[in-house]
């Protein structure tokens, strides 16, 4: 299957059951570097009736299966406890104009592809909205170096490194400047 052949939508009330099943089959390792909400049925179900901390959320699906393959949230503004480490890079986010992100890709599909078409599609989405930066949700693990270069590859940039579990990166994409 080709990573250009996967449908990218909005999440909808009905995807449930499949998001609950993608969270359920993911490896322990690809559920440890993703964790902007736990993976269990009443924050699924939250998160698909669009009632969970503002997320919005996009999905990736594979047509030959209808099987859901990616995952990416994205939450207005930003995460309070995660300010004064910004401000300490010399960074001021906007609520109204800024956003958190954070993608997941099933392990199967992982460096297929698909996780780029999902970006791409988001990307474009946010920047026709109009708006200035994008933040990752909690960093990016400075040992998961696919990672690193995935988000390097669509504009974002290091801005700093904070200890949590282990070393990370926080990284940052201006729309219009660095995309």
């Amino acid at each position: 299957m080709s990573a250009t052949a996967v449908v990218i939508r909005r999440l909808q009330t009905t995807d449930n059951s499949a998001l609950l099943r993608y969270f359920c089959a993911l490896s322990h390792l690809t559920r440890s570097r993703f964790g902007p909400h736990p993976f269990d049925k009443q924050t699924v179900t939250a998160i698909c009736n669009h009632s969970y901390d503002q997320l919005q959320g996009w999905i990736g699906i594979d047509p030959a299966s209808d099987r859901i393959i990616a995952y990416l949230v994205v939450k207005p503004g930003y995460l309070h406890f995660e300010e004064e480490r910004y401000r300490s890079y010399g960074l001021l986010l906007n609520h109204d104009q800024d956003y958190t992100l954070a993608p997941s890709v099933a392990d199967d599909w992982q460096s297929s592809g698909v996780g780029s078409v999902l970006m791409a599609h988001v990307l474009s989405e946010l920047e026709q909205r109009g708006q200035g930066q994008i933040v990752l949700w909690g960093g990016v693990q400075a040992g998961n170096t696919r990672a690193c270069q995935f988000y390097r590859k669509f504009g974002f940039r290091q801005l700093g490194e904070f200890e949590h579990n282990g070393l990370n990166y926080d990284m940052i994409r201006q729309f219009g400047r660095d995309g």
